[in-house]
């Protein structure tokens, strides 16, 4: 069995994979690096009319990509972030278009997504970066004692969404697409009072990509826990923000770059330091490590 290090020791509240803990956007994930070029790309991005969502595309479009597509349920807020990403994009070459959709309803995401193909230019297109952010916070309380409604609520909310945007992204996916489901790292860190439901939809979405790149090894998909950013749903947890929304945002798009291709299939921490990761590619990549598994047992 292969031993490993302790954990670095990151902030007061989480460990650490690397030395390095950074809370706010570096030179090494710059949109501005020719290496994170994003020119020519087809991004979605779930959730995206706010928060890390917003912010991610804003970096994409910052880095050239050719088309962006926003996806949420509130058209003002949708409007207001695709504006804003266009603007992002110092040579004005992104096309940005929104659709709103609820992502708890199977059909209504798959005309979404179509319906975002169609817009950017045709059907013919494909997606080479998504980027599944949406999620819910579940009502808080103890397991023993949860109500039962709200209980399948948090199942519909988290599980759902996740499950639609898989579903129908698959059939428009670029051959060798990056796929990031934007996780949590409440799904393997010490319990925290009064969010297990959460915990547990974040762990099963965790699964469940986990399982999409086992059948799909052409993709490149990466779960991700994005920091602590000031959101609405951060706030209603209890969590003041930690890290400034353009450090996900940055880090999302190094994920897509080749030079994260050694993170494929792997968990990581947007906190974690891109260059001490790249210096360790060759051991993430050959071992067990950066993998929500039983520690303890290579299994």
């Amino acid at each position: 069995m292969v031993t490993y290090p302790e954990a670095y020791p990151g902030n007061e509240m989480f460990k650490s994979f690397t030395k390095t803990w950074h809370t706010k956007p570096y030179p090494a994930i710059s949109p501005a690096r020719p290496e994170l070029s994003a020119a020519g790309k087809i991004v979605f991005v779930t959730g995206g009319g706010t928060g890390i969502g917003k912010a991610t595309a804003i970096a994409f479009a910052q880095a050239g990509a050719k088309g962006i597509a926003i996806f949420g349920r509130r058209v003002a807020k949708l409007q207001e972030a695709a504006e804003e990403i266009r603007k992002a994009n110092p040579a004005g070459t992104t096309t940005v278009v929104y659709e709103s959709v609820d992502l708890g309803k199977r059909a209504d995401v798959d005309s979404a997504f179509t319906g975002a193909l169609k817009q950017l230019g045709g059907t013919s297109l494909k997606i080479d970066v998504l980027v599944s952010n949406a999620g819910v916070l579940p009502k808080a309380g103890n397991v023993a004692g949860y109500d039962e409604t709200d209980f399948y609520k948090g199942l519909e909310g988290n599980l759902g969404m996740a499950f639609n945007t898989a579903q129908a992204m698959m059939p428009l996916l670029a051959e060798n697409a990056t796929v990031l489901n934007i996780s949590s790292g409440i799904g393997h860190i010490d319990p925290l009072p009064q969010i297990w439901l959460y915990a547990a939809t974040k762990l099963h979405n965790i699964k469940m990509f986990d399982y999409l790149q086992a059948e799909n090894p052409n993709l490149r998909i990466i779960n991700v826990q994005p920091g602590v950013v000031a959101t609405d749903m951060s706030s209603d947890a209890g969590f003041a923000g930690q890290d400034e929304p353009e450090l996900p945002a940055q880090f999302h798009l190094w994920l897509a770059s080749p030079e994260a291709e050694f993170l494929k299939g792997k968990f990581v921490w947007i906190n974690w330091d891109v260059d001490e990761l790249k210096a360790r590619a060759d051991e993430v990549k050959n071992s067990l490590l950066l993998r929500v598994l039983l520690h303890g047992v290579p299994m």
